[in-house]
C-alpha cells in the first residue's frame, strides 16, 4: 500500500495508598549509550541537524543517515520529557479513533521492530497483544481498520465474552471489544538507544566509490534558536564555499550549521519555531509525494499545536501477580463513563473546548489506556511491578504564552510536579472498577505532556523557506509508531534538500 501522507508536509475497593516520590532531578537519563552521545560536536556542519532525541527525532535521524546524509542530533537531556523517561508506551496495530494514517504507521513500525532490535542488539518491544473495549460505536471503526490492514483479530460480542477471554477484567455486558495478538508496548528509552546505535553504525559509499563512515553524532545540548542565513560565500582553505543556509544555536553556546533542520522537540517544538521567527507558516509549493502544503488556518500546522497537561497513574502489584494472574494481560483501551473525571476550568470554557474537540480529544475524554505490569527499575518510581493507566480529558496550557520563555517555564514546572491529584484519583477509580480483583499495593502519580491539534493529526510543516521541518501534534500516541513516522519525515526532508 502507498505510504500515508503527512498532514502539513508539502492520543467497592478501598483506595490504595498514594506513594509520593521526590520530583525527578533535572537531567534524567534517557538511557543513551555512552558511545551514542557526547558533550561536544565532532564537526560544526552537517547535512541535517535534528533537534530532539525522542522516539520520533531519533527515528528521523536514523533514516536520514541511512540515506547517506550526515546527521547531528541534539539531545536535550537536561530538559524533562514524558515519553523518553518512561519504560512503557503502547503500540498496537489499531488506532483508537480508527484513523487510517495512524493505523498504517502502527503496523509498519511493529513490522520493523524485529529488524531494529536485531541490528542494534537492543530489545525494546514486548508483544502482549492489545484490546479495545467499549460501546459498539467506540469499537467499530478501529475494528474496520484492522480488517483493512489485514491484521488478524478477534471480535468479542459482549462484556461477558470479554471477561471470559480476560478474566481479570470487569466490564459492562453492553460493551463489545476487538483484540489482537500483534500489539504490545515499547520501552521508549531503549528504542531511542537502538535508533541511535544504528545511526552511528551506518556507512555509505561516497562519490569516489570509497566506503566511508557517515558523519553522525548525538550531542547533549538543547537548541535555543534556528537562524536562516542569507546567500553568502565564505573562505575555506583558500576556496569559496557556500555557507550552510541554517544555523542552530544551543544552550551551551555552540552553533551548528546545516542544509536542513528537523524540529522534533515534542512540546517545545512550537515554542522553538515561533521564537526563531519561523512562524507563521509560509506558503511553500508542494515538492514531493508527502504534499508540502502548510496551512495558515488555526485547525492545522505546527502554529496550531497546543500542549496538554496529562497525568498517569502507576499502580504497584506483586511480582506474583505480574507473573501469575496478569501474565497474559494485553494493553487495553477502555471506554468508561466520562462523568468520573473532574471538569477542568469553568463550565463555559469547558463547553467551548468541547465544541472544538476532534475525534481524538472526544475519545480521550471518555476512555483510558492501561498497560500490563511492567518492571520499573527505580528509583522514580521505586523499583517494582506497576500497571500504568492514563487518559481522560485534555487540560491545555495557556495558549497565549506560545513563543515566549513562559512556555519552557510552565512545562518545566509541570514536569517536576506529581501531576493532577484529582485526575489521579479518577484514574484510580476507573482502574479498581475495571480490575476489582487485583490488589494494588501503592500508587504513584506522574506528569505527562501531549501535543494536540484541532484536527487530531500529526503535523509536519516546512518552514524557513522549506529547509526547516517542524514535527509535532503527536496526540500522545507517536512513541509506538515513531519509526514509520520518522521514515516518512526523513523522506520528505531528503526530497526537499
Amino acid at each position: 500500500r502507498a505510504r500515508p501522507s503527512l498532514p502539513g508536509v508539502p492520543a467497592s475497593v478501598p483506595p490504595s495508598p498514594r506513594r509520593r516520590v521526590p520530583a525527578r532531578p533535572r537531567g534524567v537519563s534517557r538511557m543513551i549509550s555512552p558511545r551514542a552521545s557526547s558533550d561536544a560536536a565532532p564537526r560544526a556542519r552537517h547535512d541535517v541537524v535534528v533537534v530532539g532525541n525522542g522516539p520520533v527525532g531519533s527515528a528521523v535521524a536514523r533514516h536520514v543517515a541511512e540515506a547517506g546524509k550526515s546527521v547531528l542530533v541534539l539531545d536535550g537531556s537536561d530538559t524533562l520529557t514524558s515519553a523518553s523517561n518512561d519504560v512503557g508506551r503502547i503500540v498496537r496495530p489499531l488506532d483508537a479513533e480508527g484513523r487510517e494514517t495512524w493505523t498504517e504507521w502502527n503496523v509498519r513500525s511493529i513490522d520493523a521492530f524485529p529488524s531494529i532490535e536485531a541490528r542494534s542488539g537492543i530489545e525494546f518491544f514486548r508483544k502482549c497483544g492489545s484490546l479495545a473495549c467499549g460501546t459498539p460505536a467506540f469499537v467499530e471503526k478501529p475494528r474496520r481498520r484492522l480488517e483493512e490492514a489485514r491484521v488478524k483479530h478477534v471480535s468479542h460480542a459482549s462484556g461477558g465474552d470479554v471477561e471470559r477471554a480476560f478474566p481479570f477484567l470487569n466490564v459492562p455486558d453492553t460493551h463489545v471489544a476487538v483484540s489482537d495478538a500483534v500489539g504490545g508496548f515499547v520501552d521508549p528509552g531503549k528504542m531511542i538507544q537502538a535508533q541511535n546505535a544504528i545511526m552511528l553504525s551506518v556507512s555509505h559509499t561516497g562519490a569516489s566509490n570509497r566506503a566511508r563512515k557517515t558523519s553522525c553524532a548525538v550531542v547533549r545540548d538543547s537548541a535555543v534558536g534556528v537562524d536562516r542565513r542569507e546567500e553568502e560565500e565564505e573562505e575555506e582553505r583558500g576556496a569559496n564555499k557556500k555557507a550552510a543556509p541554517f544555523a542552530v544555536r544551543t544552550k551551551k553556546g555552540a552553533t551548528y550549521e546545516a542544509d536542513a533542520v528537523v524540529l522534533a522537540g515534542g512540546a517545545y517544538t512550537r515554542w522553538l519555531a515561533s521564537s526563531s521567527g519561523l512562524l507563521p507558516v509560509e506558503n511553500i509549493p508542494a515538492k514531493n509525494e508527502h504534499g508540502l502544503s502548510p496551512e495558515k488556518t488555526r485547525r492545522s500546522g505546527v502554529g496550531a499545536i497546543r500542549n496538554s497537561r496529562r497525568t498517569v497513574l502507576l499502580a504497584e502489584v506483586t511480582e506474583a501477580t505480574a507473573r501469575g494472574a496478569l501474565r497474559d494481560m494485553p494493553t487495553v483501551k477502555y471506554q468508561f463513563a466520562p462523568a468520573r473525571f473532574p471538569a477542568r476550568g469553568n463550565e463555559k470554557e469547558t463547553k467551548k473546548e468541547t465544541e472544538k474537540e476532534n475525534s481524538h480529544s472526544r475519545n480521550e475524554a471518555m476512555s483510558v489506556y492501561v498497560l500490563p505490569p511492567i518492571l520499573y527499575p527505580g528509583p522514580d518510581p521505586p523499583k517494582g511491578w506497576y500497571v500504568k493507566i492514563g487518559g481522560g480529558a485534555n487540560d491545555f496550557f495557556d495558549d497565549s504564552a506560545a513563543g515566549t520563555a513562559r512556555v519552557v517555564e510552565d512545562l518545566d514546572a509541570w514536569m517536576r510536579s506529581d501531576g493532577d491529584e484529582a485526575v489521579a484519583d479518577a484514574l484510580h477509580d476507573v482502574l479498581v472498577s475495571l480490575m476489582p480483583d487485583v490488589n494494588f499495593l501503592s500508587l504513584v502519580s506522574k506528569p505527562c505532556v501531549t501535543t494536540c491539534t484541532d484536527d487530531g493529526e500529526l503535523q509536519c510543516d516546512a518552514l524557513g523557506g522549506g529547509g526547516v521541518f517542524a514535527v509535532s501534534g503527536c496526540q500522545g500516541k507517536a512513541a509506538g509508531p515513531a519509526d514509520a513516522i520518522g521514515r516518512d519525515v526523513a523522506e520528505a526532508v531528503i526530497e526537499a534538500m
